[in-house]
């Protein structure tokens, strides 16, 4: 709720056992510890897809699980879904009203670019990220499609989509700082180290409030602050996305 101001979270990867070098699993918790939901990468895909549960156990336990992210091949543009079909496989013949009961909804969209802002594009990587816009009464509007290729986040995103219909973000460029020699943002002392994985989120509406953001204070552990109209699970969605390598960006 808009009232809650900014939720202060972290995420712990855990890169423990032979199998989760390649496929850690995320959680993410309150700053008091509280555990909120965890992230696996799955195996034998052939883009990268993590499965996000509220269950610590297992992420096939059926009850506990909240939806999906996907990337394309190659890593630049991610998609995170609730639970239902892939519009691909639901029986086209279906009638559309039963047909959109099963297809699953679409939460959140982001889209990472090669930078401009340095000389070359070694710069910081740009980030863009579309949610389902929440109206004023604090209601968010539902994205569920069966043509997600013409009426999905990403097609919204890409084609400039109405702000009736998606919020917007994009990440803060970083400025340059000649006694370092680095590109830095001011994070107000919740990041504590340098990561290309480190960013600020603001509204394409509103370039002074950052909604969210997320950085390295050790090894395995990232702080995650956002706020109104970004739900756990969105703002979950977007850090993940930060953590895989970008083969257009890198």
């Amino acid at each position: 709720p808009k009232h809650a101001g900014t939720l202060q979270c972290r995420i712990v990867r855990d890169r423990s056992g032979i199998s989760s070098k390649l496929h850690p699993k995320y959680v993410m918790e309150s700053d008091s510890g509280i555990f909120l939901m965890t992230a696996q990468k799955q195996v034998k895909n052939k883009t990268s897809n993590y499965t996000v549960s509220m269950s610590t156990a297992s992420s096939k336990d059926a009850d506990a699980f909240l939806g999906k992210l996907r990337s394309d091949f190659l890593g630049i543009e991610w998609v995170a879904y609730g639970p239902g079909l892939n519009p691909s496989k639901v029986d086209s013949k279906l009638p559309a009203a039963h047909a959109m009961q099963q297809v699953r909804e679409e939460l959140v969209a982001v889209q990472y670019t090669a930078s401009k802002w340095g000389a070359t594009a070694k710069g910081p990587r740009k980030m863009g990220v579309v949610i389902p816009h929440t109206q004023p009464n604090g209601e968010r509007l539902v994205c569920q499609t069966l043509t997600p290729q013409s009426e999905g986040l990403l097609a919204l995103l890409k084609n400039g989509g109405s702000t009736q219909l998606i919020d917007t973000y994009n990440n803060k460029p970083p400025k340059w700082n000649d006694t370092i020699g680095a590109y830095v943002l001011n994070f107000n002392k919740r990041v504590t180290e340098a990561s290309v994985k480190n960013f600020q989120l603001i509204s394409t509406t509103d370039s002074e409030t950052v909604y969210l953001q997320f950085g390295r204070v050790g090894k395995e552990v990232f702080n995650l602050d956002f706020r109104y109209p970004m739900s756990p699970f969105q703002a979950f969605a977007m850090c993940l996305s930060s953590f895989d390598y970008k083969l257009g960006c890198e």
